[in-house]
């Protein structure tokens, strides 16, 4: 693509970070601002001005998601691999495994075997201690000193000093943590960890290795840098060297990775350790409705610090607060919220839906609760039947039983997950042709760089932390409430801070419209609304008896052409999101029958829609159809 066709359509700050001339530049990114737009268009404008080669660029992302997307930009503005050698793109695992491969191939020197079973690998380093039991404790403390750099050894005198609440005695996880250490070396394994480990130690300890790195990668880019750890930022800057051509997106307000390692005082502080640079900003939002920028602004001023964000779209609905007497009332108030907006939301309404929440615990209540309402539920985790499948193709021991695995599957089997597989092995074998390629191969490059999510169509259910560098229409922060955001365990400073950047994230996963929820009690304990949403400009606060529910009343006139109408657009925006025909949901008969249900002497009751629907219908229909009934009533 001409250079001057990637400029086309990009507002003045984007324009700005695209055309700069190569030297060290750090550019805050705001959220929903188009830094992955940037960050690609930047790429292919150096490569079509000639000051990079393609070969030469190395982009960092953290997630294989991301980085799949930069890849699929980057070939649709015509920059790829089809033509010869192109652009390294990847997460930091990712590009350390690549660099690690073919550093030990170079000396006939084994690739090593990247752990399978982390969960097992912890319960046997803590032997009979108490916390076998709970091995994501003692990996979540084994990754947080990993990312800081910090050995068995020094474990507890960092903890300590760093003021970190270990989940038991710190000088019993820094046996534990020293015996996990022991028995990946007995078992000659290692995890994603220490593949940044050995090439920084290596870069560091053979001069001609970095030199050769640092000539195969001279132009370096790195995405959501404020989400950079210690040991990822030695990495960068081993690849670096010291020199001034780096291109640096992120954005200090999306810093939410403290907990596990991350130090965002990295990102800060860039601009004086890269020396000579020039520091840019994207401030317009371009995802978020004013009223959702506003509600993001009110919160992020509440870190203190300064930034920049503002909504350049049209607006949208007012945010709607709603609070509920317990957990189990403000599920059921999800799925009622959630029905209200499906029959504005265009055909396949789920998948423009989310539920964020701040711990995975809140989602239990909240999934059966969608689930009796009718709503479909999405899946973006790596299902069993995959994790079967990439173990069948991992027992190939060459290239061509892999290859033939693979072909197997494409020609022969309907399995979903198989095939999932095959194309993933497919795509092994075109990337990754450095070395030895077989089925152990292409488990360390699974674990390592593919994108393995096997999504369901459906509301997806999310932590915010998951969440990030995602968007939907709608999104629904369920539990905003005392004790759960911030999080009772945040106790520092810091921790609170980055409570509040994390509330910040959540608001501005939104585009169109907003709802937040909370309890005024759960699990026994007094809650109500989270000090951080208080005063949320732009809002309208949604008692729970306003809301619709399964046993709210609704008044309309008899004989109301237009409510048949709304009741057949409801139905076909319905089966559109099933995937069903409309009189699968239910008969045309049916639908005159429910348009003529409500009596003019009384209000309309779910009794009277089971009469019509029956009552498994009537209940999983009511959160979208009374609301209809409502409207029309007040009409007459």
């Amino acid at each position: 693509m001409h250079k001057d066709d990637l400029l086309r359509g990009l507002d003045a700050h984007q324009h700005e970070a695209v055309v700069s001339p190569p030297s060290s530049i750090v550019v805050h990114a705001g959220a929903g601002s188009g830094k992955t737009r940037v960050l690609t268009h930047r790429i292919a404008y150096r490569v079509a001005s000639g000051t990079a080669n393609p070969e030469n660029v190395l982009a960092i992302t953290f997630t294989r998601e991301a980085a799949g997307e930069m890849r699929k930009r980057l070939t649709n503005l015509g920059v790829d691999r089809s033509h010869g050698a192109g652009p390294t793109v990847g997460t930091f695992h990712a590009v350390a495994l690549s660099l690690l491969r073919q550093r030990l191939i170079d000396l006939g020197q084994p690739v090593p075997n990247i752990v399978h079973n982390r969960t097992a690998l912890a319960t046997a380093a803590a032997g009979t201690h108490r916390m076998a039991s709970r091995p994501r404790e003692i990996l979540a403390e084994i990754d947080w000193a990993h990312a800081r750099m910090i050995a068995p050894a020094d474990y507890t005198q960092m903890i300590k000093r760093l003021q970190r609440t270990p989940p038991t005695a710190a000088p019993e996880i820094a046996e534990i943590y020293k015996q996990y250490e022991q028995l990946k070396v007995k078992r000659q394994i290692v995890d994603l960890d220490d593949l940044l480990a050995r090439v920084i130690a290596d870069m560091r300890t053979d001069a001609g290795y970095a030199e050769a790195v640092r000539f195969r990668f001279k132009h370096l880019f790195v995405d959501e840098a404020q989400d950079m750890n210690p040991l990822q930022y030695a990495l960068f800057e081993e690849i670096r060297g010291g020199r001034p051509d780096v291109f640096v997106v992120g954005d200090p307000l999306q810093a939410i990775y403290g907990w596990n390692g991350a130090d965002r005082m990295l990102f800060d502080t860039l601009p004086d350790a890269l020396g000579h640079t020039t520091v840019l900003s994207l401030p317009n939002n371009y995802r978020c409705s004013p009223h959702i920028v506003h509600a993001a602004r009110h919160v992020a001023l509440q870190t203190g610090e300064a930034f920049e964000i503002e909504a350049v779209r049209e607006d949208g609905p007012h945010i709607r607060i709603a609070g509920f007497d317990d957990e189990q009332e403000e599920a059921d108030g999800i799925a009622s919220l959630l029905w209200q907006y499906a029959p504005t939301a265009g055909a396949h309404p789920w998948q423009s839906c989310a539920v964020l929440v701040r711990t995975n615990t809140q989602l239990v209540a909240i999934s059966k609760a969608l689930t009796r309402a009718g709503i479909p539920i999405g899946s973006t985790r790596q299902p069993p039947e995959i994790t079967a499948a990439i173990a069948l193709a991992a027992q190939s021991t060459s290239r061509h039983g892999l290859t033939t695995w693979a072909a197997d599957i494409f020609n022969e089997s309907i399995d979903e997950a198989e095939r999932t597989v095959a194309e993933m092995v497919r795509q092994f074998v075109q990337q990754d042709t450095i070395g030895t390629v077989d089925g152990r191969a292409f488990s360390a490059w699974v674990a390592a760089n593919a994108t393995v999510s096997h999504p369901k169509a459906g509301v997806d259910l999310l932590s915010f932390h998951s969440a990030k560098g995602r968007e939907w229409d709608c999104v629904v922060i369920a539990g905003a409430e005392v004790g759960l955001l911030p999080h009772g365990s945040a106790t520092s400073t810091d921790q609170k801070r980055e409570e509040v950047r994390l509330a910040y994230v959540a608001i501005t996963r939104a585009a169109h419209q907003l709802f937040v929820t909370f309890a005024r009690k759960r699990n026994t304990r007094i809650a109500g609304i989270s000090p951080l949403l208080q005063d949320m400009p732009t809002s309208i606060d949604m008692p729970v008896a306003a809301m619709p529910t399964f046993s709210r009343l609704a008044r309309r006139a008899s004989n109301d052409p237009d409510l048949l109408d709304d009741l057949t657009t409801w139905r076909r925006h319905l089966a559109r999101s099933l995937f069903q025909q409309p009189t699968g949901i239910c008969s045309d008969e049916e639908l005159k029958r429910l348009a003529s249900a409500q009596p003019v002497d009384r209000e309309m009751t779910i009794d009277d829609l089971a009469a019509v629907m029956g009552k498994s219908m009537a209940q999983r229909i009511a959160p979208a159809v009374l609301p209809l009934f409502e409207r029309h009533a007040s009409r007459s």
